[in-house]
């Protein structure tokens, strides 16, 4: 009976570490930063070893927002780990460069925010405004052109994952 009850004791302790690993990411408000009011979406974002807590995208008429902050690395990354991220729109990089290495306490800091009016076209087909990869986006289109990727670095072996975005509006 002994034996048994150390058994179910050790499986219900591999159990309970097991699922301690990972919890499940709350949104975040970055009060810090662009606080922006009526979003269109909000989402968080995680990958096998990152994650983040805020983001929100604002459209409105011509006028667009971007905020995403709040980065966390996991545990499970060597501490000897150099770090990056790009931010892309339909393949567009908008923020970070592909060769960028940071620290952890860096990465965590980020705040990748954009905001602009979206750029129009004048009748001899000139472009008046602004334009980037993220104003060419619409909020039709946002959830398909997204696309946040971390990167870290022991010594010269490099892993990318791409983040998993999660929505909440």
């Amino acid at each position: 009976m002994k034996k048994l009850g150390g058994f179910i004791g050790i499986v219900f302790c591999l159990l309970l570490l097991g699922g301690c690993g990972q919890r499940e990411i709350l949104f975040k408000e970055d009060l810090l930063h662009n606080n922006m009011d009526n979003y269109t979406y909000k989402f968080i974002g995680e990958s096998k070893h990152f994650y983040f807590q805020t983001g929100k995208v604002y459209y409105e008429k011509s006028s667009q927002a971007l905020l995403i902050s709040n980065f966390k690395v996991r545990q499970n990354v060597s501490k000897k780990a150099s770090f990056s991220v790009q931010l892309y729109f339909d393949n567009k990089l908008l923020y970070g460069a592909v060769d960028s290495r940071m620290k952890k306490d860096e990465l965590e800091s980020i705040v990748i925010a954009e905001s602009g009016n979206v750029a129009k076209i004048d009748t001899q087909g000139n472009q008046i405004g602004e334009s980037d990869a993220f104003l060419e986006t619409k909020k039709e289109t946002f959830k398909d052109s997204i696309k946040l990727i971390a990167k870290y670095c022991i010594d010269d072996s490099c892993e990318e994952e791409q983040f998993k975005i999660k929505y909440l509006k």
